[in-house]
This record gives structure tokens, sequence and C-alpha cells, in this order.
């Protein structure tokens, strides 16, 4: 169902917009749905042409012409629950504006579905606008998304591969996720998935999680439903977490309740605090069936 706004918009075909376009090095070619081949140490360097009719906005808008309005771009990242501004540009008020995004985005605040959102934004109204023109600054006229799949068997957050003897955690595990107790500190810096060296087939499986192999891949649905299920383990435990609360974009707060929403979509948290306390089997077993454990297998 369409949203219903309160002020004038204008027609989607005043922005023609172009394809995504990722640059490597020399190339430029269209941007996939799917990066298969992103880790977090790739930047994605995207360019995007528009075409837009400034002049013929605003008009459709009840707006004059000396309105100042933008062009704006917003990322944001599924897995780390990460959001920013990536480019922004003033449209000026005549028709058939040619403009170019360009803008870096660094692989290790990323991870999962990366949603683009592309924007023409109210930033002031001039003078003698209509009383049905929008007035408010931050006013969506026009607003597009687009979205790309990073990485889509690979883990879910930032990597590093280990020896377990050289760490406190137990030498013979395979794996270990390590995250913050402040729910108000960044998730970027807060979590780290470390895998024990001494487990070849774990190893090799993480390194090949952009080309996975089908064994590969039963190892991949394993760590992803592992660290979910860690996560959502963390919430239900953590008394101090209330995913009702206004967390800080990018906190590991925002980020339990995100993937607590993914995961649970229809049960609150009382609910699955008292299903773990009395019924702890079933609660590993409805967090099996949510996750998809070796789903492809």
């Amino acid at each position: 169902m369409s949203r219903a706004y309160p002020y004038r918009r204008p027609p989607a075909d005043v922005v023609a917009t172009g394809p995504w376009l990722r640059v490597t090095g020399d190339s430029l070619e269209e941007l996939p749905l799917d990066l298969p081949d992103w880790d977090y140490e790739t930047i994605l360097h995207l360019r995007r042409p528009l075409r837009v009719d400034g002049f013929r906005a605003r008009q459709a808008c009840g707006l004059s012409p000396d309105s100042a309005v933008t062009l704006t771009v917003v990322w944001a990242a599924a897995n780390s629950s990460l959001r920013g501004q990536a480019w922004q540009g003033s449209l000026p008020a005549l028709d058939g504006a040619e403009l170019q995004i360009d803008f870096d985005l660094p692989g290790d605040e990323l991870g999962g579905r990366l949603d683009l959102e592309t924007s023409l934004i109210l930033r002031a109204a001039g003078t003698g606008s209509s009383a049905t023109a929008p007035s408010r600054p931050g006013s969506v006229l026009w607003r597009e998304v687009h979205s790309v799949m990073l990485q889509g068997d690979a883990v879910l957050f930032p990597l590093a591969i280990v020896d377990f003897e050289q760490v406190r955690y137990p030498s013979g595990a395979a794996w270990h996720l390590e995250l913050s107790e402040d729910l108000d500190s960044q998730a970027l810096g807060s979590i780290l998935l470390l895998a024990n060296k001494r487990r070849p087939v774990v190893v090799g499986a993480l390194e090949n999680a952009a080309d996975p192999s089908d064994a590969d891949r039963l190892v991949l649905s394993t760590v992803q439903s592992e660290v979910i299920r860690s996560l959502v383990e963390r919430a239900v435990v953590d008394k101090d977490f209330d995913p009702t609360h206004d967390y800080a974009t990018g906190t590991v707060g925002a980020l339990l309740a995100s993937v607590l929403r993914a995961t649970f979509p229809d049960r609150d948290l009382d609910a699955l605090r008292r299903e773990r306390q009395h019924e702890p089997i079933l609660f590993t077993t409805r967090l099996q069936n949510a996750t998809g454990l070796l789903a492809g297998a």
C-alpha cells in the first residue's frame, strides 16, 4: 500500500535514473543484484547518472523556484545495522539537469543486503510557495531504493582466523563470536567472529565463502545459524535489553533488535524468554527452524 503524504509531491518521471555502476580499476560495469565476490576488505566505488527536472519538480509540489532541494543517497547495511549518507548534491531549478552520483563505501561497514536510497529532499521552502507545498526541512519529494546482496553465502560479520591454543577459548572449538556487553557501543567495533585455524574444514569454508562448494555450504549454513542463535540468546538473556528502546543506529542494541525482529517477527521478547526458561529444548529447535539450518542441504 502506497504511503499518503500530507503535501504535494512531483510525478515520478521528474527523475530519470540511469543504472547503478560499479567502478573497479579502469573498468565500469553495471552493478548486479548480488556480489558473491564481495568481502569486508572490498571498497565499493559506485556511480550513477541521473537527469532531473528541478524546475518541474518544484512547480508540481507548489514550491517556488528559489526553494532549496537536494538529491541525496543514503546507504543501509542489513548485517551491521549501520547507515549513513553516501552522497549529496544541490538540485538547480532547471529542467534536464544532468547529475552524476559518485562515492565509495568502506567494506568493513557493510554486509548482507545493501540498500541504496536515492531521494529528493526539501531543505528550505522558498518565498511564495503554495500552502499545500511541503514546508518542513527534510520532507521527501521523491524516493527510490535499490538493493544489492553482498557476500550472500558468507559469514555475517568481520572475521579473524586465529589459533585457539593462543587465546582464552577452548582449543577444540570451531569458532567463537565476540560481542560487547555494552548495548550502546558501536556494533562495527564490538563484534567479531573468530575461527579456529586448527579446524581446517571450517576455515576453508569461510575462506571459500564467495564461491563455496556443496560441502562449504553446509559449514556456512551451520556457522550462520549459530551466529544468529548467539545473538538471539544474548538478547533473550540480557535483562537490560529492551527491543522497544530507541537504540542509536549502528549500536549493539540496534543490532540485537534487528536480528530479533528478523528471526522471530511474530513473537515478542517476553514469550521467547519464557520459552527459553521453561522449554529450552523447544527453544533451540525453534531457533534451528527460524535460521534455516542446513535448509539448502
